[in-house]
């Protein structure tokens, strides 16, 4: 059959006002599986979806829709559930459980989420703009975002600022501008902003192109000083009150800070990292106060950073002489991690080359840190970029591959579980609950 133009949309429209007639006799719950009917008539045509679909509802009625669409009536429903109250906001324990981790989507946001269960909770969300890095005290009850906003979005005034988060309930309850729109931008990863006194100063890592360091005291709530670092990037907190800094001389800068938090004294170590050939990756894991870098090419750098000078230690190979003619090396962005048993996982690329050092890895080996030797590989379901462990008696490996979080059993290599990451677009750090 062949309808005009005009003709389709007057039946549409007779169809509405009786849809509408029937909405209003029969409720709308009852209407609900017309919804039903409605799509599989549109596979037919406008014209003759609108026309069956009058003839539906003059021909079934009410009782008759009920038992066309399947929806049941009061009666089925002696006991209806109570209305739950909109919103509904929960507190969060004073102390979350090891098996919760941050998860920072560099840029978009911040998930609580709950790696340890099939029920994929997402417990809480940080607000989040660009380069925003995160850090959680086990010291109060407290949680510090660096972030910087533009007065007109992505141009004006520029501010660059850390929110303090109370931990249980997720609402702001201080913040702290950073002075001189310093604050490095550089996607999400480690060594932008550490803790270090005791967690009662952070260090925030700027980048103009000069290159510096803001000390803040997060008790007071306020910059206590500007250090200069020529020439060095990033900070990884050192000695009892201080930090180290990697620099483009391949020696690693140390400084000393007083309780004040200004420079008390600054110390340099000899050359350690071949920049030209075999340079360190930025990420890093610690077992006790000695910090661990990988290479490029595939080596392990171990720095005691216990005390107030740094001290360079051997390195040793990460891949064992059997698996050289797999040009094995080190990759992906957050590519190195630790637990409580003096075992380090590092994510390690199969058939790697110059240039793909960013690139997702295939498997995650473990080593024993004490004898230097790999113990165990553990093949991915799907390569993944960043990877982190849970600080649990049974810790977790958390492997992000893609738009997924993949949960291992480090012990056996088995995936327990894959989570969602809607919305994830870039690079990720991953920050267990400790």
């Amino acid at each position: 059959m062949t309808m005009s133009k005009s003709s389709v949309t007057e039946g549409i429209a007779t169809w509405f006002r009786a849809g509408a007639d029937m909405i209003g006799a029969m409720g709308v719950a009852r209407v609900v599986g017309m919804i039903v009917a409605v799509n599989a008539a549109s596979l037919i045509g406008a014209a003759d979806a609108a026309s069956g679909m009058l003839a539906l509802i003059g021909a079934a009625g009410a009782s008759g829709m009920l038992a066309l669409t399947g929806v049941a009536g009061a009666s089925d429903f002696p006991q209806p559930l109570p209305a739950e109250p909109i919103p509904k906001v929960e507190v969060l324990p004073a102390r979350y459980p090891t098996a919760w981790s941050f998860l920072n989507y560099s840029g978009d946001r911040i998930e609580l989420r709950n790696v340890g269960s099939d029920s994929r909770e997402v417990k809480g969300q940080l607000q989040a703009h660009d380069s925003a890095t995160l850090l959680v005290s086990d010291k109060r009850p407290e949680i510090y975002v660096a972030d910087t906003v533009w007065s007109r979005g992505v141009r004006g005034t520029r501010t660059d600022f850390i929110t303090v988060y109370d931990t249980q309930t997720l609402k702001p309850v201080g913040e702290i501008v950073l002075p001189g729109a310093k604050r490095a931008l550089i996607t999400s990863m480690e060594g932008l902003m550490a803790f270090t006194d005791d967690q009662r100063m952070a260090l925030v890592f700027n980048f103009t192109p000069a290159s510096s360091v803001t000390v803040v005291d997060l008790v007071k709530r306020q910059p206590l000083s500007q250090i200069e670092i020529p020439g060095c990037s990033l900070v990884y907190p050192s000695g009892t009150r201080g930090f180290s800094t990697l620099c483009s001389s391949g020696t690693l800068l140390t400084i000393r800070l007083d309780a004040n938090g200004a420079a008390a004294g600054r110390s340099e170590s000899q050359v350690f990292n071949p920049l030209d050939t075999d340079p360190l990756f930025t990420s890093s894991t610690t077992l006790g106060m000695v910090r661990f870098f990988p290479s490029l090419q595939g080596r392990l750098q171990p720095l005691d950073m216990r005390g107030d000078e740094t001290k360079v230690l051997p390195d040793w190979p990460l891949v064992p002489a059997a698996d050289a003619a797999g040009h094995w090396r080190p990759s992906g962005w957050q590519l190195i991690a630790s637990d409580g048993q003096n075992l380090l996982y590092v994510l390690m690329q199969a058939d790697a080359h110059e240039g793909t050092h960013k690139d997702p890895g295939n498997e995650v080996w473990v080593y024993n840190a004490a004898t230097k030797s790999r113990i165990k590989r553990l093949r991915l379901v799907r390569p993944g970029g960043s990877i982190a462990l849970t600080h649990g008696a049974e810790p977790l490996l958390l492997v992000q591959s893609g738009e997924r979080l993949d949960v291992y059993d480090p012990r056996e290599g088995s995936l327990v579980r894959s989570l969602d990451l809607p919305g994830f677009h870039t690079r990720m750090t991953i920050e267990p609950v400790r």
